[in-house]
């Protein structure tokens, strides 16, 4: 174990705030500098100074107010580096399905437009989950439907409003489900293939790119901003090469990151040999074709990648983020996580939408990560929990583009905290920190969160969102998403016999790689029951 101090980073001038954390238990997701030793936090603003035991001195200099902090384990801010916050208000509404199922019934596309009323609200609930259990950033990978820069604001201002750290993105497509999901459509009568479209777009809907324009262009981030903004490709094969290609450009043109899905579903790997034929049926090499991928390129999800993917992604620096929880709830398959790991991909961790996840926690994902790994393979060789802490916080900052920010209790870091009680009984006794935070927390234990060195949750309870004025508002609010809802639903189910037939005929299509949990032994296994 090492203890030695931790230079300070004293900023030039005098603080207008100044707190210090005294006798925290610091956990740090690098075994080699501070492992799991009580120190003290001294936080000037919104950054952190000084870790090192006995700071008293420097923080009587300060004027700091002291915070005894003996019953905390100091996490670093957990980063949920893959989200989506237009299905807040649909948790709980859908048992296991598949990917392709869960799609016609959860996603805004499938539902008149949005009052202003149900962004606001939906942004701050999800926001107030995430604070709750230790979440200090998220990337939320926005749809709107139809896009307009008024309703971009109104998410962005609750955002702020929530004091949530938030890389906002918005999520545009225009290719659909007849020509992505391989075999759909000639499955379809002509009265199913306009249910598969989506209701009509409204007369007035205005044209998606020059919104996304005017949303960069009137609310620019400045340095140090809460709200950054992101440009989201929904994914290679569900944009044209014309929209892609706007996309690349608008990011660049604005100095924003990129951020998309990729390989989800077995039936998106099925389809990639059709759509992307001409690169070998490798939606990586499309994309590196059309000179997307990159350090400045976070793909989501990756299950369906192989060895000679990964190696691609390896070279060109793009950024990845692993979703355990939604892939399993919608049938995706297992993520090859040592794969990547041994690839030098250092990737993150989401808790995706809340409808094929149905909890914004990071414990979950960090202990579905280690679990699952542990099944990839008939060797010993899954993620330690210390592996996955550090893809909690330092994978999902550099996922996010800012690991020389977030991700880490050091000086010059931001001042992003999740304090965990280690009074609570999944700590008794505590034979060993990070396994115990992995494989026994399950958020019960977050005591306060400190995002930018303001205290957003305290002794279990929200600072700057009123829970109890949220709930009120909900049950004025829902029983119009609840008639909306059971309308998509019904919908869907009209198509499920020619999705399950798609799935069918997609299960006996080779594809290389096996993700399923099955044994290869035993083919007949990974077949759908009817």
């Amino acid at each position: 174990m090492t203890t030695a101090p931790v230079p300070a980073a004293i900023p030039a001038g005098r603080p207008k705030k100044a707190v210090l954390i005294k006798n925290a238990t610091l956990v740090d997701p690098c075994e080699e500098t501070m492992a799991d030793s009580v120190q003290d936090i001294l936080i000037l603003d919104d950054a952190i100074a000084a870790v090192q035991p006995g700071l008293d001195r420097l923080a009587q200099e300060h004027h700091a107010q002291v915070i005894d902090g003996g019953r905390w384990l100091a996490l670093p801010g957990l980063v949920n580096a893959h989200y989506h916050s237009h299905d807040v208000l649909l948790k709980g509404r859908f048992d296991v399905m598949s990917l392709e199922k869960w799609a016609f019934r959860a996603l805004p596309r499938f539902f008149p437009p949005r009052s202003d009323q149900e962004l606001r609200l939906r942004t701050l609930v999800g926001a107030a989950e995430c604070l709750r259990s230790g979440i200090t950033t998220v990337q939320d990978m926005l749809s709107l439907w139809p896009l307009t820069a008024h309703q971009a604001q109104v998410v962005r201002q609750a955002y702020l409003d929530s004091g949530l750290r938030v890389v906002l993105g918005i999520q545009m497509a225009d290719v659909g489900p007849l020509d992505t999901i391989p075999f759909f459509a000639q499955g379809l009568d002509d009265s199913t293939r306009e249910l598969a479209k989506g209701p009509a777009a409204p007369a007035d809907m205005p044209d998606p790119m020059a919104e996304l324009q005017s949303i960069l262009r009137d609310s620019p981030a400045g340095q140090g901003d809460l709200l950054t903004w992101a440009v989201c490709p929904s994914s290679p094969e569900r944009c044209s090469r014309e929209l892609l290609t706007t996309m690349r450009d608008i990011a660049l043109e604005h100095g924003l990151r990129l951020f998309s899905h990729i390989a989800i579903s077995r039936l998106e790997a099925v389809a990639a040999q059709q759509i992307f034929a001409q690169w070998g049926g490798s939606p990586v090499r499309y994309l590196q074709s059309m000179e997307v991928l990159g350090p400045h390129l976070t793909l989501a999800h990756g299950v369906w990648l192989n060895a000679d993917d990964r190696r691609i992604l390896a070279e060109t620096g793009t950024r990845m983020v692993l979703n355990p929880m939604s892939n399993l709830k919608t049938r995706n398959g297992i993520a090859q996580f040592q794969g990547y790991r041994q690839d030098g991909i250092h990737f993150g961790l989401g808790c995706d939408n809340c409808s094929c996840s149905d909890a914004q926690n990071m414990f979950q994902a960090m202990k579905f990560a280690t679990l699952l790994s542990g099944v990839n393979s008939h060797v010993d060789n899954g993620l330690t929990a210390r592996e996955a802490i550090h893809a909690a916080t330092m994978g999902g900052a550099r996922a996010l583009g800012m690991e020389d920010r977030i991700g880490r209790i050091w000086p010059g870091y931001r001042a992003d905290i999740t304090f965990i009680d280690k009074d609570d009984l999944v700590y008794k006794p505590l034979n060993n920190l990070k396994r115990q935070l992995v494989y026994g927390e399950g958020g019960r234990g977050v005591d306060s969160v400190m995002v930018a060195g303001r205290f957003l949750v305290r002794e279990g309870r929200l600072q700057g969102i009123d829970q109890a004025a949220l709930e009120a508002e909900l049950l004025s609010l829902m029983p119009v998403l609840q008639r909306d809802a059971d309308a998509a639903e019904a919908r869907a189910r009209a198509l499920d016999d020619v999705i399950a037939q798609v799935e069918q005929r997609c299960m006996g299509m080779p594809v290389g790689m096996q993700r399923m949990a099955c044994d290869a032994a035993e083919p007949d296994a990974c077949r759908i029951n009817r």
